[in-house]
């Protein structure tokens, strides 16, 4: 009897030994868990701060980038002694990165924090360290002129090449049998594709001066007709990464502010009326009631948010001036056709967020619209017309020469036209970007 007492203590104990080991482990999970748990939420803040101060340093142009994020890390207890923790900065072009979307871009960079925290109670059942891997992502762009100053961009980084390279179907197709003229600037293809950069032949004649070339993320530029002189390319130029680094201006208030009715200036001694419009939001523009061959508009300064197609043709009115500086903002699903053949004279707006833009296209790559420009001598445009997700196409005028005083960017660009055509880049009527640091991931 006592024997069998004794046998069943025993077991007991046994039980209670298997049950403590147990308990350790999950008190060590609750609290070395919890540790873990509390370290990566740190490391976490403290790779987005060391991401960020890093962009800082480098979009401001400083070579101790890298240093500044070790800097802020080492400040958050992550001082990279490669025994309890690593710091690792990268760019994200850089062999060792591993930025996603956003591999192979300067415009990035790139933290990684690895972590190794001792246990305590989850040594019993033979866990002795965890580790934690956090990493961050940061934009760094430099401010300045939008896609470094050129002229004509084309952002499609894939274009279909329907008809093979030099027969359309490219980002950016030329043809035509006139002159066009880069005067500064030049062209940006956002391709790498073989069609990228398409010339149809040399019956239109391509003229650079003033320091403009073509240049392509990999795009094959062919630009050689023996009636020409050479244009600079360059072959090299850095992708943009789509949509991220595509930066659409905020929607305007004036979206939500309707327009204050127009004023009838007066009447010239011919019987033309003169009438001013004014900045807000419009659903025809400009109205309804003004278009007609025998008036002449005077657009006050401002923003003028058309949530509609902006469409002029014909004899659409007499005189549209907008000289004053103006920013035509047209809402996401419309486009524009700029095809008439009365007078047109538009500048940008020259101060504000707005400054330097002309003509703003809202959008998104999952809906790419169709634009038209067709000039002559009574077209004037000076500042950018951005449409990122817009396939544009300008033609010149069949008896007279074109002058665009614009930077057009659009995802995919087409020029052509049997006259002249003059593209002229000045950086100080354009937009600019401003410096933008940002946590991406």
């Amino acid at each position: 009897m006592k024997s069998k007492l004794f046998r069943e203590g025993g077991q007991a104990l046994i039980i209670i030994a298997l049950a403590a080991i147990g308990l350790f482990g999950i008190t060590g999970l609750a609290i070395d868990g919890t540790a873990k748990f509390s370290d990566r939420r740190h490391a976490q803040n403290s790779a987005d701060a060391a991401a960020l101060a890093s962009a800082l340093a480098l979009g401001k142009g400083q070579t101790d980038w890298k240093l500044e994020a070790l800097d802020v890390a080492d400040e958050n207890g992550y001082n990279n002694n490669l025994v309890s923790n690593n710091v690792d900065v990268y760019r994200c072009d850089e062999s060792g990165s591993s930025c996603g979307a956003y591999a192979g871009s300067s415009q990035y960079v790139q933290v990684i924090i690895t972590s190794k925290i001792n246990t305590y109670f989850a040594r019993v059942i033979g866990v002795n360290q965890t580790q934690n891997t956090v990493q961050a992502v940061a934009l760094t762009r430099k401010g300045g002129p939008l896609f470094n100053g050129a002229s004509i961009v084309s952002l499609n980084p894939s274009p279909n090449c329907s008809s093979g390279g030099g027969g359309g179907g490219g980002s950016v197709d030329i043809g035509g049998n006139g002159k066009i003229y880069l005067d500064g600037g030049g062209i940006f293809v956002n391709s790498n594709a073989a069609c990228g950069y398409s010339r149809t032949s040399c019956a239109v004649e391509l003229i650079a001066v003033n320091g403009a070339n073509i240049s392509s993320a990999g795009s094959e530029i062919n630009n050689e007709c023996s009636l020409e002189t050479p244009i600079d390319t360059n072959e090299t130029e850095e992708q943009v990464v789509i949509p991220h680094e595509v930066y659409m201006p905020d929607r305007p208030n004036e979206c939500s502010q309707t327009a204050l009715a127009p004023n009838l200036l007066g009447v010239d001694a011919s019987g033309v009326q003169n009438w001013l419009i004014h900045p807000g939001y419009y659903t025809d523009f400009p109205q309804a009631g003004l278009i007609a061959n025998n008036k002449n508009i005077y657009l006050e300064p401002g923003v003028y948010c058309v949530d509609s197609d902006l469409q002029w043709s014909g004899a659409t009115f007499k005189y549209l001036d907008g000289t004053s500086g103006i920013t035509i903002y047209i809402t996401s699903g419309h486009n524009f056709s700029i095809n008439i053949n009365s007078p047109i004279l538009l500048n940008a707006s020259n101060s504000g967020d707005y400054a330097g833009y002309l003509i703003i296209l809202d959008g998104d790559q999952g809906s790419i619209e169709n634009c038209n420009i067709n000039g002559g001598s009574y077209l004037d445009m000076n500042g950018t017309v951005f449409a990122p997700y817009c396939n544009i196409t300008i033609n010149g005028d069949s008896s007279t020469q074109s002058n665009f005083n614009a930077q057009i960017i659009g995802w995919d660009v087409k020029l052509g036209g049997n006259n002249i055509i003059t593209f002229t880049y000045n950086p100080s009527a354009n937009a600019e970007l401003k410096r933008r640091i940002g946590l991406m991931k």
